[in-house]
């Protein structure tokens, strides 16, 4: 069964608690852990729910190496959910029947794809369907607004890293331990539009500090360039020709690349 983890600063409660509501009733999730970062000790109905007050704002990364720390070691895998999104009912069910299957080298299970819908259209929830699991050696997309996982595959993310590159992270820790990591195709999804300005100077900040932290650890794919390829080289790096002259980096998406 999973353990599933939401970190929350309870901005659209209506949205939340629909949320909720699904993952109470599925037989395939055992508890809800719910991280109140909004520190405002938020209360529900559900049996399933466990909602932790932290001190102060934790963020985002350290509230999902909080969340592992509090589960229950009965439940054996991990589902790490966005607080604004909701899915087709029967997806737990399918991504837990693929984990129960799976060999030992299958790491983390993310959704391939996010649909951006307004408020007025969260009256029900997406239709059911049968979803793909599809091998991939990259992160794309929105992997890290739900994810699952064998809890003994989650890596401590380093706390410094607050917001941002914890889904990189883990989803590189995985590969470097030999496991192969999947996408989660033809699913059903209804994703609150932005809560929050991602082009605020505080978050654009906070987005530069923690990839530079993520690369420091060794758990974002990045390019490397030698000291002679940053003067003057061209290169291909992820769909796209890189030109470095005397430092400066300039990319251009290669025609045929989606």
């Amino acid at each position: 069964m999973f353990s599933i983890i939401i970190p929350t600063l309870l901005k659209d409660t209506e949205v939340l608690e629909k949320l909720l509501f699904q993952l109470n009733e599925d037989r395939t999730v055992g508890e809800i852990i719910i991280i109140d970062n909004s520190c405002s000790s938020f209360k529900t109905k559900y049996s399933k729910v466990k909602v932790h007050v932290p001190k102060e704002n934790l963020f985002v990364n350290p509230a999902w190496n909080f969340g592992i720390r509090l589960s229950s070691p009965e439940f054996k895998y991990f589902g790490i959910l966005n607080d604004d999104i909701i899915f087709q009912k029967n997806l737990f069910e399918q991504v837990h029947a693929f984990l129960e299957t799976a060999s030992d080298d299958v790491g983390l299970l993310g959704i391939d794809c996010i649909a951006n819908t307004p408020k007025a259209q969260f009256d029900t929830y997406p239709e059911n369907s049968t979803v793909n699991m599809v091998e991939t050696p990259k992160l794309e997309g929105f992997f890290g607004s739900a994810f699952f996982g064998n809890k003994k595959n989650y890596f401590e993310i380093p706390d410094e890293m607050k917001v941002f590159y914890g889904d990189h992270f883990l989803f590189t820790r995985n590969i470097q331990a030999g496991h192969r990591n999947y996408k989660i195709t033809n699913i059903g999804v209804k994703h609150l539009e932005s809560l929050s300005s991602h082009s605020s100077p505080f978050i654009a900040k906070m987005f530069k500090k923690d990839r530079k932290i993520c690369i420091k650890h060794n758990g974002v794919e990045h390019q490397h360039l030698s000291f002679m390829q940053r003067i003057l080289s061209l290169t291909i790096y992820h769909n796209h020709y890189v030109f470095c002259f005397l430092g400066l980096k300039m990319k251009f998406k290669m025609r045929n690349a989606r």
